[in-house]
C-alpha cells in the first residue's frame, strides 16, 4: 500500500538536493495517503494539496491530511488510531523534515 523508504534517507537526500527530493517525497506522500484513505480536507486534490506547499499554509493541509489518512488506513485494518494532528501541525511549521520523518516512519509501519 504505502512505498517503504528509509527515514534517515528521505532526510539526508532532502538536505543534500536543497529540498527537491522533500518535494518529491511530498508528491509521493500525499498521492499514498489520498489512495490508501481517501480523506482530504475541503475536498482538495492532491494537486492542489502539492501546490498548496510552496504556501505557507501548505504545511498545514499535508499534517492534517497526512494524519486522516493514516487513521482511516489504522481503522480499515482495526489497528487503534492516534491523534498526532498537533504534532505534525506544529513540527510542519517550525521543523518539516521531522514531520516528514515521523509521516514516512507512520507509512513504513503501515507498508
Amino acid at each position: 500500500m504505502f512505498t517503504n523508504k528509509s527515514v534517515v534517507s528521505v532526510i539526508i537526500l532532502s538536505i543534500v538536493t536543497c529540498g527537491i527530493y522533500g518535494l518529491i517525497w511530498y508528491w509521493n506522500a500525499i498521492s499514498e495517503l489520498y489512495r490508501a484513505g481517501g480523506k482530504s480536507i475541503g475536498n482538495l486534490e492532491p494537486v492542489i494539496q502539492f501546490i498548496l506547499l510552496f504556501f505557507y499554509v501548505g504545511g498545514i493541509f499535508f499534517a492534517i491530511n497526512a494524519d486522516d489518512n493514516l487513521n482511516e488506513v489504522k481503522r480499515q485494518r482495526g489497528i487503534p488510531t492516534s491523534d498526532n494532528k498537533t504534532l505534525y501541525i506544529i513540527l510542519a511549521l517550525l521543523f518539516p523534515i521531522a514531520m516528514m520523518a515521523l509521516v514516512q516512519d507512520e507509512m513504513n509501519k503501515l507498508g
